[in-house]
């Protein structure tokens, strides 16, 4: 079973779209991994993300891929401890019918998370449909949560909300948006807390990579490697193993970190279920453990997720 895993894991599209990151940013000279532009201003630092929809979700769900243009970057911001200011967007839309489903879409995530969208642009009339939208943050200096800093020893803790659903179209979303604000809001803040803790040694968000990928990402640029117990990882009891481990929570954080009771801690009290699902080693080996079987997933020895090798 685990062999099947780390196959499924290794050829879904969005994994290996993340090679284009580094390939891209040797061409324009662009250091990649993470997740938000870190840029001291006063002081404080400002965060600085954007993201672009990917058209498979644009195909499916217009309004959907509006309220997450929105939701992905509030991430970025809030996987390295830091709060959002603002939001622009650049948006193509073929007809009134898409502007508007597209529109109501962001309108709804700038309502539930507290986010104002300050000014923009936008292609009527288009040949297609897109989304890009760029959120701008701040974080205290001695914060900042980097992807590139975990240390072998520490403990990795996978947070999820875990109260919802998948995507009636996009099997690879898991939408659990469908509550109150106030708890929306407050598992964002969560990895502000833990910044402010200091109590991790590096974070993400997990993306459309998935988990395992998001996880194989922060190894990478840490030089660090894993073991990572399937077992532990939470879940939704409808959700098979292998097909959760690709999936894009609304919302879930991956952290390294020496002291993972108090993280679990602060994760929880911020409505998100929290668990220690592996150990970071020197080993530059991403390896999956699950029952008695174990397989490696990723080698950075030989192999680069973010397209980093030459």
């Amino acid at each position: 079973m685990i062999e099947e895993i780390v196959k499924s894991i290794k050829s879904y599209d969005g994994l290996k779209r993340k090679k284009y990151a580094g390939i891209f940013g040797r061409k324009i000279n662009v250091d990649v991994g993470e997740d938000s532009a870190v840029i001291e201003f006063g002081n404080n630092f400002l965060l600085f993300t954007t993201d672009s929809i990917w058209d498979v979700v644009l195909q499916q769900d217009l309004q959907w891929g509006g309220f997450v243009s929105i939701l992905v970057n509030l991430h970025d911001i809030a996987a390295m401890g830091g709060e959002p200011i603002s939001a622009v967007n650049v948006v193509s839309a073929i007809n009134n019918e898409a502007l508007e489903k597209i529109s109501k879409g962001m309108r709804d995530a700038c309502n539930v998370y507290g986010i104002k969208i300050v000014g923009g642009h936008i292609h009527p009339n288009a040949k297609f449909n897109s989304i890009d939208v760029a959120i701008i943050g701040k974080v205290d200096k001695n914060s900042v949560i980097y992807s590139n800093t975990a240390k072998a020893e520490d403990y990795l803790v996978y947070a999820v909300d875990l109260d919802g659903k998948i995507h009636e179209k996009l099997k690879y979303n898991f939408d659990s948006t469908k509550k109150d604000a106030k708890i929306l809001r407050s598992q964002m803040k969560a990895m502000v807390e833990i910044g402010k803790r200091g109590i991790v040694s590096a974070g993400k968000d997990v993306s459309n990579a998935g988990l395992i990928g998001t996880l194989g990402m922060m190894m990478e640029v840490s030089r660090k490697g894993c073991v990572v117990d399937l077992k532990s990882i939470p879940k939704p009891e409808n959700v098979e193993l292998k097909h959760w481990l690709k999936v894009y929570p609304a919302a879930g954080f991956i952290v390294s970190t020496p002291e993972p009771e108090k993280v679990i801690k602060i994760f929880e009290k911020h409505y998100l279920t929290a668990d220690i699902i592996g150990v970071v080693n020197n080993s530059l080996k991403v390896e999956l453990s699950l029952k008695n079987e174990k397989k490696i997933a990723f080698d950075f020895n030989k192999e680069s997720i973010l397209g980093l090798l030459r």
